[in-house]
């Protein structure tokens, strides 16, 4: 068969999303993978929000999941001492997973409902009028493409519905992924064998955009940075040496001693919010979906991207089916844009444009950073006589309350 009613050219999460609710919806897709298989290309911190799986995917339970994410941690780093929030809570939005055995999962899930999913070959353009995809020197006719090829745009940018990414509007992210027993995981991170930590680091060793991260799986510990492009090369900072100074952080390797690291990764990530949306998400009915698109939301604290991605591939899906229900299959490409810019994805990204001013303030990562683990360290560091809280605060904010004031004022409003 060399017709199909769409075809998603990547395995993400985006294009697994169109593919599986078209093919539930008895349309005859087509998935394509570039990697040897789905899931292979696919790396990720480890926290997925579960809300969009919990709602479209059937049987989503049974999926892989590592451990439902129940505290919440955020850490403040200096180069010896460090200062940390928890929050904990017997409910949980959100779950860690290993995002390629995830995808292979969601994969399988969409083979079920009658979509045909393809691994290993490369799809080397997408034309227009009729709308069919290029790949290993066949053509492909089709009612509809989804583009959902991740955060490198090439098919996008030649189609002209994206430029290519600022160094500025995105960030590179290296994982470690360290085995260790079950039983050692729990002990350490204070949990129970189907509870889950996500840790956020803020500080050191970067003291600029970006910080690191802990999550919690079965038998394993996934630990890395993100660090924005741009400050990497503004601040000749080395991405590798910066994941060697955070591993062995004091507070950090007392999570990962004894564990024998098994996987190393590195992926970049959409960075930009809102500002990263192209004009237009569709070009007839050719249409982009996920990180190509640029549907990624970093309030500093959470950060949100494949559920995101799924669901953009959800409305690709239900855009094409109305299409196609109305008899006028040629109006897919414009029902999905309204789709979008209606949807939460835009209107999450919207309400928080502001964080990405916030976030762009260097004093949150560094001068604030070393003055909360400074004020710390005056409170409980008694050597012989006791310091007065309002004494050490008085000191570490020596000439810089107005600004530190203002300073808040924005993070409380923009995230």
């Amino acid at each position: 068969m060399d017709r199909f009613d769409a075809v998603v050219v990547g395995g993400g999460a985006a294009g697994l999303g169109a593919a599986y609710r078209m093919a539930e919806n008895g349309l005859n897709v087509l998935l394509i993978e570039r990697g040897e298989n789905i899931g292979e290309k696919s790396v990720y911190g480890g926290r997925i929000y579960s809300w969009v799986f919990e709602e479209y995917v059937k049987g989503f339970r049974d999926a892989p999941i590592e451990r439902w994410v129940r505290k919440e941690r955020m850490t403040l780093l200096d180069e010896k001492e460090s200062v940390s929030i928890e929050y904990s809570s017997d409910e949980s939005c959100s779950f860690v997973a290993n995002l390629t055995k995830f995808n292979r999962w969601l994969a399988e899930r969409a083979e079920d409902a009658g979509a045909l999913v393809i691994s290993g070959i490369k799809v080397e353009d997408v034309k227009l009028n009729p709308a069919k995809i290029v790949a290993d020197g066949d053509e492909i006719e089709c009612d509809a493409v989804v583009i959902a090829e991740g955060v490198n745009p090439m098919l996008a940018m030649r189609l002209g519905l994206r430029e290519d990414w600022k160094p500025e509007e995105v960030a590179v992210g290296v994982k470690e992924v360290f085995k260790l027993s079950e039983d050692e995981i729990n002990s350490r991170f204070d949990v129970e064998s189907d509870e889950g930590v996500a840790n956020l680091f803020v500080g050191y060793p970067i003291f600029t955009h970006g910080g690191g991260f802990i999550y919690t799986n079965k038998d394993t510990v996934s630990a890395g940075v993100v660090v924005r492009v741009d400050s990497a090369m503004n601040n000749m900072i080395e991405v590798y040496d910066v994941v060697e100074k955070f591993r062995t952080h004091r507070d950090v390797a007392a999570f990962l001693k004894g564990g024998s690291m098994i996987e190393y990764s590195a992926h970049l990530v959409p960075e930009a919010g809102i500002k990263g949306i192209p004009n237009t998400l569709h070009k007839g009915n050719v249409m982009i979906a996920g990180d190509t698109a640029g549907f990624v939301l970093n309030r500093g604290f959470t950060i949100r991207g494949v559920d995101f991605a799924f669901y953009s591939g959800i409305l690709a899906a239900d855009s094409i089916k109305e299409a196609m229900d109305k008899g006028d299959v040629s109006s897919a490409g414009q029902i999905y844009e309204d789709k979008v810019r209606k949807s939460l994805i835009l209107r999450e990204l919207e309400r928080f444009r502001k964080a990405l001013d916030v976030l762009e303030n260097t004093r949150f990562f560094d001068e604030y950073t070393r003055m909360m683990v400074g004020i710390m360290n005056g409170i409980f560091d008694v050597r012989k006589e006791s310091n007065r809280l309002y004494d050490v605060v008085m000191d570490k904010t020596k000439g810089r309350k107005l600004r530190m004031v203002l300073d808040l004022l924005s993070a409380f409003r923009g995230l």
